[in-house]
């Protein structure tokens, strides 16, 4: 039992000498002047100003400029005085009507043909309709239909191909469905 004691304590000790011998290593060096190294001194260059104008810059900052005194400019024609120009108070310009305006019995007289004009071919056009209606009797509805039988959707008054898929139509008898 004293050796299973003795040999239990000595691999005890090995393994603690190894635990501290874990802990007390030192991390490997930096290299010289690396930037993480507290100790290191390199020399730091200044970073390039951001706020330094380049070309883009310079051209959208004169065009601005040239906006802006236009702008100015314009303001200041608004504000002008007109006091001395004739026919610029607003108390003496008077809306003038164009030299070949119609009169308002003209536009009236016109108004009335239009109208006339308009009656007139709506009365031809109802008596022609009513002549046709008497000319063909009742329309009965087709008693058929061709459609597709991949497309049951198509119908169609006469003979043909399907649009969608390009085979012959079938006749149905009967009314299409809506």
């Amino acid at each position: 039992m004293t050796t299973r004691t003795n040999s239990m304590r000595f691999f005890c000790s090995i393994l603690a000498l190894g635990f501290v011998g874990c802990t007390s290593t030192m991390p490997p060096p930096f290299p010289p002047n690396n930037p993480a190294n507290p100790e290191a001194r390199v020399p730091m260059n200044a970073p390039p100003n951001l706020f330094a104008h380049d070309e883009t810059t310079l051209a959208v900052q004169a065009e601005l400029s040239r906006t802006e005194k236009a702008a100015k400019s314009s303001e200041s024609m608004q504000n002008m005085s007109h006091g001395d120009m004739p026919g610029m108070q607003p108390s003496e310009m008077k809306p003038q009507a164009p030299k070949d305006a119609p009169t308002s019995a003209q536009v009236q007289q016109e108004k009335k043909q239009v109208a006339e004009e308009m009656k007139k071919t709506s009365d031809e056009m109802e008596k022609t309709s009513k002549q046709l209606e008497r000319k063909t009797g009742p329309q009965k509805p087709q008693a058929f239909y061709y459609t597709c039988v991949m497309h049951p959707q198509i119908h169609e008054n006469q003979p043909g191909k399907c649009p969608i898929c390009g085979m012959t139509l079938i006749k149905k008898e009967g009314v299409p469905p809506k």
